[in-house]
């Protein structure tokens, strides 16, 4: 009895490893290419994970190590304690399963219909056609005296905005994203 309750000591100790080394790697290397495999349209402008989707998961595969953590460390004395503690760890395990589906749905796609973004909590697209948009300005900051380029803010119009920060896809897709709004007689405005 107490050489499996060791091995299974054991095992805990191995997996609580195994979730805190893991969550630093493992968001960038299974969260994006799930999305392309799931999400991924045959044409595209920009293709991408919201970058805060890969910090989310990164935080619940921390939480849950956590736990295990302390779930090893604590022995409770009850059966009632015990019950409390499975709850706590299998409520945990659901958190972060919950949090992996609401990350792998958080991503952004911009094509020729405009811009799909997947929010967090949410499971469906919100689609901004390109009809929608009534400006697009480039923000520019300056940092040791070079000017580099930010953000793009999408105007919509009914008045509200999308900011994206200028990434290395974003960048590759400016002109697309150009060719789409000269159709609608726009342009992307550069603020300083």
């Amino acid at each position: 009895m107490a050489t499996t309750e060791t091995n299974r000591k054991q095992t805990q100790v191995a997996i609580v490893i195994v979730l805190f080394i893991s969550s630093f790697i493992a968001p960038f290397i299974v969260l994006f290419p799930v999305q392309e495999l799931l999400y991924r349209p045959s044409e595209f402008y920009l293709f991408d994970t919201v970058f805060k989707a890969y910090f989310i998961l990164m935080f619940a595969l921390l939480g849950l190590a956590m736990i295990l953590l302390i779930n090893l460390l604590i022995a409770p004395k009850t059966k009632k304690g015990r019950t409390i503690q499975r709850t706590i760890v299998g409520t945990s395990w659901l958190l972060v399963l919950a949090s992996f589906v609401l990350c792998i749905n958080h991503y952004q796609i911009i094509d020729e219909k405009g811009l799909h973004i997947n929010p967090f909590f949410s499971l469906q697209e919100d689609v901004t056609s390109w009809d929608d948009i009534v400006k697009v300005e480039q923000t520019n900051v300056q940092k040791d005296g070079v000017t580099k380029p930010d953000k793009l803010i999408f105007t919509l119009t009914d008045g509200t905005t999308i900011e994206q920060s200028l990434s290395a896809k974003l960048t590759k897709a400016k002109p697309f994203i150009n060719l789409e709004l000269s159709k609608k007689g726009l342009a992307i405005e550069n603020v300083y």
